[in-house]
C-alpha cells in the first residue's frame, strides 16, 4: 500500500518536493502516492498539472497519511500543529537547531493524542547530517564530530533577511567556512527599493540583522548592493570531521539545497507512513528512526541488499 502524501506551501522546498515525486514517480517500485498541494494562492495554476491544489486539507479528495510541512522555519510548527490537531502526521524541516528538543517534547505530546506521527527537522542539515553525526560514535568514540558549513545559500537565514524590512527587494545569505573548523562566516546581500537611499535606514536593517539570533553568534556581514544575481546561488553543504587516537571520520555533502532537503523530506514521509501503519505515534528526529525506514522495499530483506549489507 502506498503511502499518500501532501505538500503545504509551494516555496523552493514544496517545488522540490513536487521535482522529487515526479521523478520517483518514473520508478516501477514507486511507493508514495501525491494527493495534492496546499497552499494560500490555491488558483493561481502555477502547480503540477493534473495534481488537485487546494487552500485547506479538508477540501482534498483523498486524505493524504503524511503532509510534507514546506514553509519556513519561522512559520511551518504553525502547520505542523494545525494538521496533527486533525490527526494527520507531519513531515518539517525546521532547521532551528537550539529549538529541535523542546519543539520534538511539545510535539510528542500533541502526535501521540492524535494518534499521529510527527518528524521534525527533516532536511539536510538538521536531518541527514545529524545521523551522521551520531553515527562517528560507533568508530570514533573520544571528543566530538564538529561541522563546518558552506560554501552555500542557507535558505532559512536567507528568507529571515528577506522579512526584516519592507524595503528590502532581494536578499541572499551566504554560509562560507570560518576561521577554523565548526564555526561559519555569514555574508548577507542586500538589493533594496530604488527609492529606499536613506543611509540611516540601511544601518538600521544592518543593526536588525547582526543583531538576530540566526546571524548575532556568527560572524556576520551585511553587504547593500544593486542585484544579488552574482552573489546567489542554489547550492549548500558543508564537511562533518571527528578525529580520535586511531580513526578519523570525514563526510563531506554539497549539492542543491532545496533538492537535498525535499529529497530527506521524502525519505522520511516513507518512514512516517511506515511508523504510522505499525501505531508508533509520536515525535522523532531522524536520528531515532532507523535508516531501513527510509529506503522502499516491502521486506527488510529486500532493504538490506539495497544498501548492500
Amino acid at each position: 500500500m502506498k503511502t499518500k502524501i501532501a505538500i503545504s506551501s509551494w516555496g523552493n522546498i514544496g517545488k522540490a518536493l513536487a521535482a522529487i515525486h515526479a521523478a520517483e514517480i518514473k520508478s516501477a517500485d514507486c511507493d508514495i502516492e501525491l494527493v495534492g498541494i496546499i497552499r494560500r494562492n490555491a488558483g493561481n495554476g502555477e502547480c503540477l498539472e493534473g495534481l488537485q491544489v487546494v487552500s485547506d486539507v479538508k477540501s482534498l479528495s483523498s486524505k493524504p497519511d503524511v503532509i510534507l510541512c514546506a514553509a519556513p522555519s519561522h512559520c511551518v510548527m504553525d502547520d505542523v500543529q494545525k494538521y496533527l490537531e486533525l490527526g494527520i502526521s507531519t513531515v518539517d524541516c525546521f532547521d532551528s537547531h537550539k529549538e529541535i528538543i523542546g519543539w520534538r517534547g511539545k510535539l510528542d505530546l500533541f502526535a501521540r493524542k492524535k494518534n499521529a506521527v510527527s518528524v521534525i527537522g527533516a532536511g539536510w542539515d538538521p536531518g541527514f547530517d545529524s545521523i551522521i553525526r551520531a553515527l562517528t560514535n560507533l568508530v570514533v568514540p573520544e571528543n566530538e564530530a564538529v561541522t563546518t558549513f558552506g560554501p552555500g545559500r542557507s535558505m532559512g537565514h536567507t528568507t529571515t533577511v528577506k522579512a526584516i524590512h519592507p524595503g528590502i527587494t532581494d536578499a541572499v545569505s551566504l554560509t562560507l567556512p570560518g576561521a577554523k573548523p565548526g564555526l561559519q562566516r555569514r555574508e548577507v546581500f542586500i538589493a533594496l527599493n530604488e527609492k529606499l537611499t536613506d543611509k540611516t535606514v540601511q544601518e538600521s536593517i544592518r543593526n536588525d540583522i547582526l543583531n538576530h539570533p540566526y546571524f548575532k553568534n556568527d560572524d556576520s556581514h551585511v553587504f547593500f548592493v544593486e542585484s544579488i544575481a552574482e552573489h546567489d546561488t542554489a547550492m549548500h553543504g558543508g564537511i562533518i570531521t571527528r578525529e580520535g587516537d586511531f580513526a578519523k571520520v570525514e563526510v563531506t555533502l554539497h549539492g542543491d539545497n532545496a533538492l537535498m532537503t525535499a529529497a530527506a523530506m521524502y525519505g522520511a514521509a516513507r518512514a512516517a507512513g511506515r511508523l504510522l501503519s505499525s501505531g508508533n505515534y509520536g515525535c522523532r528526529t531522524l536520528a531515532e528512526i532507523p535508516p531501513l525506514d527510509f529506503i522502499k522495499g516491502a521486506s527488510i530483506a529486500e532493504r538490506l541488499a539495497k544498501i548492500k549489507y
